[in-house]
């Protein structure tokens, strides 16, 4: 009789109906939302360190002024709060998620599932409306919020399978 292979210490459990690639594909998700956040979160912080004048200027490739213009505008906060502070919250939201779930059965991932799609869909819309805002009403681009509507583009499938994931199981 052969010896059993172990599961990696990764790996979720196996819950009935899960299998091994529904696994894989799981952990692959989820680490490509928590790494596509940790890339997001110092850009948001970069971005609120300029609006909060901790520093004076900000490197923007490719659109000169065009960075601090959309930064310092009437349209890099709404209802007082800075969209980076905002960012920010969510990015370190996200990857938390992401990674918090770990080796949680997946009824427990359920909750926390649902919870990374509804974040990841509402910076994919603010992303859209932000974008939209620079090129109508601040008529300047900034590298770095494209740089995180990009990111949160690239979050949203991942995240929109794990919710349909969770949604389905019920």
């Amino acid at each position: 009789m052969e010896p059993q292979a172990r599961p990696l210490a990764t790996e979720p459990p196996a819950d009935a109906g899960e299998s091994r690639p529904a696994r894989a594909g799981w952990r692959a998700r989820r680490l490509g939302i928590a790494g596509l956040s940790m890339v997001g979160l110092p850009v948001s912080l970069y971005m609120l360190a300029y609006q909060g004048g901790w520093i004076k200027t900000l490197a923007c490739p490719f659109f000169g002024k065009g960075c601090e213009r959309v930064g310092r505008s009437a349209h890099a906060e709404h209802l007082g709060v800075p969209n980076a502070a905002v960012g920010a919250v969510g990015y370190a939201a996200l990857a938390a998620l992401a990674l918090g779930a770990g080796q949680a059965p997946l009824e427990q991932r359920r909750g926390p599932s649902l919870l990374l799609g509804a974040i990841a869909l509402g910076a994919a819309g603010a992303s859209a409306v932000l974008t939209w805002e620079q090129k109508v009403k601040v008529r300047a681009w900034c590298f770095w919020c494209l740089l995180t509507a990009g990111i949160n583009a690239a979050i949203l499938p991942l995240a929109l399978v794990e919710a349909g994931r969770a949604l389905r199981r019920r």
